[in-house]
């Protein structure tokens, strides 16, 4: 059985993402070098806005203006010129030339084009400027006001926007003008057989010119002789309905329910601009303190290389962003010593600046405790690994110059590599092995690798 749409319901395409038409907004230019052309070839030109058949009996050659964008704006045409004995250049000359002036009018209105939309874009770039002392109203505020200009420009005595949830199965009034307060605090309804919200979502303004088939078209406010619902969406995604109700039966001129999509419109950019205010609030905020979490991190970098007869330090820590996961640190220990630790998170950003202070934390409390370098690895492992889910994972570097020794000791974990160059090329004293914080039973061992007077030995992460 085939379903009978009645005579007062009417569907309204949405036209506003109809792409415009291309215009010649300027004739001056082109009329002057219609009359210059005549002047010089002895052909009248002319430029004409479609492509309808020629009033005169003369056309000699036509062809259509293509601005590469859109429908052909119109169509170049030469006509022989009355009273005329001969024209100074012939018609094949004088077609060219014809031709390179479309051509030329063509890529005039294609620069016009794409000066609009790049104006359209740059205004759309402009930055959100949020102030902690903003005078201006509140979100409900600014949606009651547009919804309440929209309702009266179209003659209607109430309006309410209805916001599809998270999962797009409910719709709930978010904002009205002319309906009960107490309308706000129900619950939302589904859109599950919300036949006018939906027939909206699809793209179409719903008019429903009467009340009889409110029931069937699930209106969501009783009691108004007529409505319309049109859809509140971003250009990526529907964020809802938009109803004006009146208060008696009556028609919706094509012209009024584009006013309420142009509403619409504005109701879904007051919507994303609240949200770009938040984020934006946001983001400032976390740009506060991961700038803070940089300056930290770079304050406890040892400053000033240790001084111990013999050896010559030195270290450096490289992040992927602002703040990072790699660290190093030296300091003197209780037998007169020295202890160099290094470490690099298995994770960047902000975690890995945390596993890097937890590590760097254990490894000096730890290492000035420990005679072996590796026990005091392990002991910082399974702090990691006792404080996280076992996600919290690192390399490490730990090695001990005695004093007046003309050798050191190390161990190293994870992703950590430790080579010796000399005048013999180079030698891998440790290689990559299971990161600390992986498990609770981390087993390393400490080397004493010979290192003679000029050699060099580097650790550091892969």
């Amino acid at each position: 059985m085939e379903k009978q749409i009645p005579d007062y319901l009417k569907l309204a395409a949405d036209t506003i993402t109809e792409a415009a038409p291309v215009v010649c907004e300027d004739r001056s230019a082109i009329q002057r070098v219609c009359e210059a052309f005549e002047h010089v070839a002895g052909w009248q030109l002319e430029f004409v806005d479609d492509a309808a058949p020629p009033t005169k009996s003369s056309l000699m050659w036509s062809a259509p203006v293509n601005p590469g964008v859109g429908n052909s704006p119109g169509h170049i045409r030469l006509f022989s010129v009355e009273q005329a004995e001969q024209p100074t250049a012939p018609l094949e000359s004088a077609a060219a030339l014809a031709e390179a002036i479309g051509v030329l009018w063509a890529e005039l209105i294609t620069t016009r084009r794409a000066l609009v939309a790049r104006e359209a874009e740059l205004a759309g770039g402009v930055p959100l400027v949020v102030r902690s002392a903003d005078p201006a109203p509140t979100l409900s505020d600014r949606l009651a006001a547009v919804l309440r200009g929209g309702a009266e420009a179209v003659g209607c005595q109430a309006a309410g926007l209805y916001v599809l949830d998270a999962a797009t199965t409910e719709l709930k009034l978010r904002a009205s003008w002319g309906l009960p307060a107490k309308r706000l605090t129900e619950p939302a309804r589904p859109l599950r057989g919300a036949l006018g919200d939906l027939e909206a979502l699809l793209g179409h303004a719903v008019v429903l010119t009467d009340a009889a088939m409110n029931d069937y078209w699930k209106v969501p406010e009783q009691g108004f002789g007529s409505c319309v619902c049109v859809p509140v969406s971003s250009p990526t995604m529907p964020l809802g309905t938009l109803w004006a109700y009146c208060d008696k039966p009556r028609e919706y001129s094509d012209a009024q329910t584009n006013i309420l999509e142009v509403v619409a419109g504005r109701l879904a950019a007051d919507l994303e601009r609240h949200v770009l205010v938040g984020e934006a609030l946001t983001t400032r905020d976390q740009s506060r303190q991961v700038a803070a979490v940089a300056r930290t991190q770079h304050d406890q970098l040892a400053r000033r290389a240790p001084m111990i007869e013999g050896w010559e330090i030195a270290a450096n820590a490289y992040h992927a962003g602002q703040v990072g996961g790699t660290f190093f640190d030296w300091f003197a220990r209780r037998d007169g010593g020295l202890s160099l630790v290094a470490g690099d998170a298995r994770t960047a950003g902000l975690e890995g600046a945390v596993i890097a202070t937890a590590l760097r934390s254990a490894a000096r409390a730890m290492a000035d405790h420990e005679h072996e370098p590796h026990r005091s690895l392990e002991t910082a492992g399974n702090v990691l690994w006792s404080g996280s889910a076992g996600d919290a994972q690192a390399g490490a570097f730990h090695a001990i110059v005695e004093p007046g020794a003309a050798s050191l000791k190390f161990a190293s974990a994870g992703p950590m590599r430790v080579v010796s160059i000399g005048d013999s090329g180079c030698k891998v004293l440790d290689g990559p092995s299971e990161p600390l914080g992986a498990s609770d039973a981390v087993e390393l061992a400490t080397i004493r690798p010979k290192v003679r007077v000029g050699e060099l030995v580097v650790a550091y992460g892969t």
